[in-house]
């Protein structure tokens, strides 16, 4: 028969007790499974390109995690600057100043979720490059020519207009002080009527200005791409 000493029982009864309070396991038994953390799924969204000058919109949108946590956001971008949003899942970034090709990356980090949930869980980012902002191109510049002459030169501004099917063609047409006041636009009428009739150039591309009045009568053939401000006339007299 064996006897236990039941003051030394107490003792290691309370020391387990105290143990266990702690968070650590005495030898030889077993700490409680802890469940895996709930962390959330962030997605990032962006455009691929943007022009340069304009404002850029990223979002973060969170999917699952604990559904008790109100997340926080916080945004630091490589180039441009944060105009609004800061704190929200939505921020406006100022594309202002910035050379064409560069890449702007925001990054947010969300808070109030568990530390051990790491990137793609509460941290993402997303990356837009800055394109250069089209601008109109003055394709040719001339006075009056010999019919032949003039064909070549409109028959140049033609091919520039397929090479770009979105594009627009502006004829700036300019006349003289000793001119009658409409031989600016019959120069301009003529020029389109020979494109669309001549060139098969779809008339809704093209437009006509009366720019005002210069020395000698000018015409001036440009190229606008989408997105590009139009030309703006530039008589020499009034």
């Amino acid at each position: 028969m064996k006897f236990v000493d039941n003051r030394l029982s107490g003792i290691i009864l309370s020391t387990t007790a105290m143990l266990l309070a702690v968070g650590v396991a005495p030898a030889g038994t077993r700490r409680p499974a802890q469940g895996k953390p709930s962390c959330p799924v962030i997605k990032l969204t962006c455009p691929s390109k943007i022009l340069a000058n304009d404002r850029l919109k990223m979002s973060a949108e969170l999917k699952g995690g604990d559904p008790n946590v109100s997340p926080t956001y916080n945004w630091i971008v490589s180039a441009g600057t944060i105009e609004g949003g800061q704190g929200t899942p939505s921020v406006v970034i100022s594309t202002s100043g910035l050379q064409a090709d560069t890449t702007v990356t925001a990054t947010v980090e969300t808070g109030g979720y568990d530390r051990s949930c790491g990137y793609g869980s509460t941290v993402g980012s997303c990356s837009t490059i800055v394109m250069k902002k089209p601008e109109a191109r003055k394709i040719d510049e001339f006075g009056a020519l010999k019919p032949k002459d003039e064909e070549q030169k409109i028959d140049v501004f033609a091919i520039e207009l397929q090479n770009v099917p979105s594009s627009q063609g502006y004829i700036l047409s300019y006349n003289t002080p000793s001119n009658r006041p409409g031989d600016a636009q019959k120069m301009a009428t003529r020029i389109r009527y020979f494109l669309v009739n001549k060139r098969n150039i779809e008339s809704s591309r093209l437009v006509t200005v009366i720019g005002g009045t210069r020395q000698q009568p000018t015409v001036e053939l440009w190229i606008v791409p989408r997105g590009a401000q139009p030309p703006k006339p530039t008589a020499s007299t009034r």
